[in-house]
């Protein structure tokens, strides 16, 4: 993980503006384009004026007001740049956390986190670093004065997929039921969910999913149309409409089998290194790179990280941790993970 803080100066958007603009023949082609589109703008204007009847303002004011848009765009988009200096601050501090396969941003009090393929999000010229999320119009750019050089070296690590030394820890453990509710409380948000583990908001949703799946299968009897006649009708859209039923159906009935597939009589050995995170379960044994994991999260008796998929989370016991190894895989999660 590398953390870096920095902040553009005026200076930096004079040298992004005379980039933006190019050489000779990008000026010509620029310039050109901009009187073509300065033109159409006019001859729209005065058509507005002069071609549509007075009585049609409705048209003229569309037809003028598309005109003066091209007319604007013509002469490059004058008070974009005031606008954006006057609703935002571009010369505040801003600090980013680059880790294998995101980056975490944290700008005027907001923190926000992005997807990262390092080898395609990453340039650079003489004074700048370039980073760009994946899936995403983020982009960042660092001015090379704002990095040391074991920073500089770590984020070239980063990119060229260099694994950092250092030794793995493995732990082979059993996991409890009460330590998969403690996993999963700690992911939990707001006070609706909250609420929906306990007891009595169980029962509640169980009843409302019953209630919902009885009132789908009352529905067709409603319009005096049987089962039989809606699927000769509309096949499709009747047979999402069942798998609906059965969907509530099952939520109504408490999930039976659901959670027999955590598969809590198989014993568990992860070893995590720098380079992935290797799971084996019984007999399988999977094998996930950092880049599939979100964020970890620490308990009082676990650590969990989240994968890029909600439900799939990985659970360690801290009572399965040789001693010394709970402070050595807390420092290697915080060099690969954004903590929660």
């Amino acid at each position: 993980m590398v953390t870096i803080r920095y902040n553009l100066t005026p200076e930096d958007f004079a040298a992004f503006e005379l980039e933006r603009r190019g050489g000779l023949g990008r000026r010509i082609l620029r310039i050109a384009a901009g009187v073509f589109l300065g033109v159409v703008g006019l001859i729209f204007v005065w058509q507005a004026f002069f071609s549509f009847p007075w009585n049609q303002w409705s048209g003229k004011l569309a037809i003028a007001a598309l005109g003066l848009f091209f007319l604007w765009i013509g002469f490059e988009l004058p008070g974009v740049s005031w606008l954006l200096r006057r609703f935002s601050n571009p010369y505040a501090e801003c600090e980013i956390q680059v880790f294998d396969g995101k980056i975490v941003c944290s700008e005027r009090g907001r923190t926000e986190q992005f997807r990262w393929l390092p080898r395609r999000g990453f340039k650079e010229n003489g004074k700048y670093f370039f980073l760009r999320a994946f899936g995403s119009e983020a982009s960042w750019t660092i001015p090379k004065r704002a990095v040391a050089p074991e920073q500089e070296r770590d984020l070239r690590d980063l990119v060229e997929e260099k694994p950092e030394r250092g030794d793995a820890v493995e732990c082979r453990f059993f996991l409890t039921q009460d330590e998969l509710n403690e996993a999963s409380a700690a992911f939990r948000r707001g006070i609706v969910q909250h609420w929906l583990m306990t007891k009595s908001g169980k029962v509640i949703g169980r009843a409302i999913c019953g209630l919902g799946a009885m009132w789908l299968l009352w529905l067709p009897g409603h319009i005096g149309r049987s089962w039989v006649e809606e699927f000769r009708t509309d096949p499709g859209a009747n047979t999402f409409l069942l798998g609906l039923v059965l969907l509530t159906l099952f939520a109504a009935a408490g999930c039976p089998g659901l959670m027999a597939l955590n598969r809590l009589d198989l014993q568990r050995r992860i070893r995590i290194s720098d380079r992935d995170v290797e799971e084996t379960r019984g007999a399988k044994t999977s094998i996930h790179k950092w880049k599939r994991f979100f964020y970890y999260h620490e308990t009082q008796n676990l650590f969990v990280l989240r994968r890029l998929i909600v439900v799939l989370i990985l659970t360690i016991p801290k009572r399965s941790l040789q001693p010394g190894d709970e402070e050595k895989l807390r420092a290697l999660l915080d060099r690969k993970l954004p903590k929660q």
